[in-house]
């Protein structure tokens, strides 16, 4: 059973003999469950939403009122048993609905609404054709070695599909002004003419015609089972997954459920939603893109606090979008000599001692802090060549942010640069920088701890054949949008973000793509 969202249940409902104030009305006569509770709710996607609560009288009866009709969908009531049944709302909203709740669907009856009638009919159709499928598929698995009963199975399969095939159509034709006749041609499924045999035209005539059947911008259809399913499945499984189309789709789709404020709340949250928690490596494209001209200027119902996050969060996130030409980045190359490295590691020594003396002395902490920043970069200063990526030239760049007190990096490191030296041998000019993640300078002993670390990794591992750099002082991280480890992105020979965020295997799968 769905799972339950209880909003509100104790709403008790005490009656008086003036219902005509109300403009909804739903009269509940269920002899059966006298003097009980029974929940009204709305389907909500894949949700059961309740919206109202009654306790029956001794005769089972009790009555459903709002001064305003609910919005129109498909609604549900959920009984002690634990079971619920669906029925209908949309402009008729005065009626009965009188069962037996041991046998509900053959008992069931709307009195003064015929589109339930139609819907509850339909139901039992349904049940019926069910029951006969699954004798036709047990004599069909009985006949396994029968292939003259097997067809003769067959045929009645087709039969029954033709059944219902025409049940359905002649259910949409005959009520034409029902909620339930669009709900029911939203069911139906693009069918491919037969004269179309090529594939990629098939595929261009299945994603022209997905939404043939299916009004996007029909709140009411919000509130039913199919509509979340329905946006998804088109969005991952029928979209070429690249951000131009993400984001035309998107747009698209946003614009057309302005029909209704619930309707675009809807749409513009879980596009967002999305694509922010989306692992595609291009999904941060779409994110930006929605955050930035619809969410930041529409959502008026998210705080001014979220608002001015998600601004600062777009701003570190536009710099470094998958097509975007990477931010160029200073930094000084350690060498790839095992002995300097070694002189390196000596000079930490110095280094610590001279910013614990700062941390010890009566400077306020802005002194502290610029004193250490300038033994810092003195210490910079000393541990290589400076250069920047724009000096690097390659027909692929991998940059690989990451620091030795991570475990990740740890374990990922080693397996990268074994994956590295194979791959380098193919031929394809493929350079790697490591870019060091060195820590702030608020705890001298763990930065200076971690410096060494990462300088005894180097030489340790013998990462010779890449660029090993760092530079505390670059604002790559915010560039970049770095606030975990490790990261990975490819450039290609221009400085253009090809992936990012993603393992080091896919980053040598990108490129044999690219490469083809």
């Amino acid at each position: 059973m769905k799972n339950i969202i209880f909003l509100t249940l104790a709403v008790f409902l005490i009656y008086s003999n003036s219902f005509s104030q109300h403009s909804c009305e739903i009269k509940i006569n269920i002899k059966s469950l006298p003097s009980d509770t029974i929940i009204l709710g709305h389907h909500f996607n894949n949700q059961l939403v309740p919206d109202d609560t009654i306790v029956t009288d001794k005769k089972g009866y009790g009555v459903f009122t709002a001064k305003n009709n609910w919005p129109g969908g498909m609604y549900f009531l959920f009984l002690p048993n634990k079971k619920y049944f669906d029925f209908l709302l949309d402009k008729n909203q005065k009626f009965t609905i009188t069962a037996d709740t041991f046998n509900f669907l053959n008992t069931v009856k709307y009195i003064g609404n015929p589109e339930n009638t139609v819907f509850s009919e339909y139901q039992k159709f349904l049940m019926t054709s069910q029951t006969e499928q699954d004798t036709l598929m047990a004599q069909y698995k009985r006949f396994e070695n029968n292939k003259l009963k097997q067809d003769e199975v067959k045929t009645k399969f087709d039969e029954l599909n033709k059944n219902r095939k025409d049940y359905f159509e002649k259910t949409i034709s005959a009520n034409p002004d029902f909620f339930f006749s669009k709900f029911l041609l939203s069911t139906k499924q693009v069918e491919v003419p037969k004269t179309i045999t090529d594939q990629k035209a098939q595929y261009y005539y299945y994603r022209n015609h997905f939404w043939d059947y299916f009004d996007i911008s029909d709140a009411r259809l919000l509130r039913t089972p199919i509509y979340e399913d329905k946006i998804d499945m088109f969005f991952d499984k029928v979209l070429l997954q690249n951000p131009d189309t993400l984001i035309k789709e998107s747009d698209r789709f946003i614009n057309a459920a302005r029909t209704n404020d619930e309707l675009f709340r809807y749409m513009l949250i879980h596009l967002f939603n999305k694509y922010a928690s989306s692992q595609l490596m291009f999904a941060e494209n779409v994110y930006v893109h929605i955050a930035e001209k619809y969410y930041i200027p529409e959502a008026k119902w998210s705080s001014p606090e979220f608002i001015k996050d998600l601004k600062d969060k777009i701003v570190n996130k536009k710099t470094c979008l998958v097509g975007n030409i990477a931010k160029n980045i200073t930094f000084r190359q350690i060498p790839n000599d095992s002995v300097k490295i070694i002189g390196l590691i000596s000079q930490l020594s110095k280094f610590k001692t001279d910013g614990l003396e700062i941390e010890k002395s009566k400077a306020n902490d802005a002194e502290k802090s610029n004193s250490k920043a300038n033994i810092l970069n003195n210490y910079f200063k000393t541990s290589g060549n400076l250069s920047t990526l724009y000096d690097i030239k390659a027909d692929y760049i991998i940059l690989w942010f990451w620091t030795p007190d991570c475990s990740h990096c740890k374990k990922e490191t080693p397996e990268f640069y074994k994956l590295y030296l194979e791959k380098s041998g193919d031929k394809k000019n493929i350079q790697v920088i490591t870019l060091f993640l060195s820590k702030d300078l608020d705890d001298w002993n763990k930065h200076t701890r971690i410096n060494e670390e990462w300088l005894e990794y180097l030489k340790d591992n013998q990462l010779n054949k890449w660029i090993n750099v760092w530079n505390p002082f670059d604002p790559f991280r915010s560039n970049y949008d770095i606030s975990s480890s490790p990261v990975l992105y490819l450039l290609d020979k221009n400085y253009k973000i090809l992936a990012k965020r993603i393992g080091f295997e896919q980053a040598f799968e990108v490129i044999e793509n690219d490469k083809q």
